[in-house]
């Protein structure tokens, strides 16, 4: 009894907490004069108040009015804080419950980055981290990935290799076949191979050979590297490294 007792209080106060937030952003957003943006501690305030509301969102239940009220406020969030808005929801176990649901808010940060032309100027990290979440939503948006495919092309010099690889996983996830894009990260990946842990490799060759790209070179790299590394492989790992050099000399 001590600890339902403890639980509800518990509970209790983390939801007079949600609403006091929100109270306080509301009344904030009402003394603002009309038009000026929210500060940064604003935004910030804001996605914690998101990230505190969604994971206190019972499995299973899709909390819509949070999400109708997150899809309203992405005008206002800076590309920046977009990504770690899309790695919530991907990590949300109601997601595929919420489908259409989330896909409203999806859209609408697509649209928002894509007008923006934001990939220009985010981060490494915030470009991974934004496509890596899309593609485990399985959302597919063709605009937002012609503008990353142009931009991120020309910086793939710039990336490291987790990065390399998860580019080129995410989009093959989300069926994005962008030749220039994945060319430069071919480019790229051969001469940064040794730097390329199991994972990273294993999801580069899937990526190559789901989306049939020309990429032989890339693959006896690959090769090479996994004999090297084959005993740190797991076995699933494993199994998508060999499925997709059968599946590129296949072709060839």
């Amino acid at each position: 009894l001590k600890l339902q007792f403890l639980y509800l209080i518990g509970t209790t106060m983390l939801r007079l907490h949600v609403v006091h937030q929100h109270v306080q952003r509301r009344w904030a957003a009402s003394a603002r004069p009309r038009g000026q943006p929210p500060s940064r501690s604003g935004r910030n305030s804001r996605l914690k108040e998101w990230r505190a509301a969604l994971d206190s969102s019972p499995p299973g239940k899709v909390p819509t009015k949070l999400l109708a009220e997150m899809e309203a406020g992405i005008a206002g969030e800076s590309p920046g804080s977009l990504p770690a808005v899309v790695s919530m929801l991907a990590k949300a176990k109601w997601r595929r419950a919420g489908r259409r649901e989330v896909a409203g808010v999806l859209d609408t940060v697509a649209s928002h980055l894509v007008m923006q032309r934001a990939a220009a100027t985010m981060t490494e990290r915030d470009v991974r981290t934004l496509l890596n979440a899309l593609a485990k939503c399985s959302h597919r948006d063709a605009a937002l990935l012609d503008h990353f495919a142009g931009e991120v092309a020309p910086r793939a010099g710039s990336f490291e290799a987790r990065s390399l690889a998860m580019t080129v996983w995410s989009y093959a996830t989300m069926r994005g076949t962008h030749g220039e894009l994945f060319s430069a990260v071919a480019k790229e990946s051969i001469e940064k191979a040794g730097q390329f842990k199991p994972q990273g490799l294993a999801n580069t060759a899937w990526a190559y050979a789901t989306v049939r790209h020309d990429a032989r070179a890339l693959f006896d790299s690959v090769a090479t590297e996994a004999a090297r590394q084959v005993g740190q492989f797991k076995p699933q790992e494993l199994a998508n490294t060999a499925w997709a050099d059968a599946t590129v000399r296949h072709d060839a």
